[in-house]
């Protein structure tokens, strides 16, 4: 019995991994996008973004502006997380890109010493 046993997990184990890579196979990847069937995704061309931040006299990040926005990404949304130690969000905001700037405020009270990086995402119209 413990050989059939052995033997029919072996056979399940080698069917799983196959209908993986058969999965993973439909998938298209270039320094555009990733695409899967016939549903390409594209980017909007940015490759870096800059951002600055405004505190007050309390020391609280009140507004951040977001930078180098290409003009092809109008009209997507932009996501903005402020990130502390170990990249845990203190705060996030998103928005409709309008320009090659985006302004984020509403952020509630996240403390400028605690901030220690933005994280960004852009997803499409």
């Amino acid at each position: 019995m413990t050989v059939l046993s052995k033997t029919l997990g072996f056979v399940l184990t080698v069917a799983a991994v196959s209908a993986a890579f058969a999965a993973a196979a439909s998938l298209g990847l270039d320094s555009q996008g990733l695409s899967a069937g016939d549903a390409p995704v594209t980017s909007c061309g940015i490759t870096s973004l800059s951002a600055t931040r405004t505190v007050d006299n309390s020391g609280n990040v009140t507004k951040v502006t977001v930078g180098g926005i290409p003009g092809a990404c109008a009209g997507e949304t932009l996501s903005l997380t402020l990130a502390g130690s170990g990249g845990g969000a203190l705060a996030s905001a998103s928005t409709t890109v309008a320009g090659t700037t985006a302004i984020f405020t509403g952020l509630g009270s996240v403390p400028a010493a605690n901030l220690t990086g933005y994280q960004f995402a852009v997803t499409g119209a």
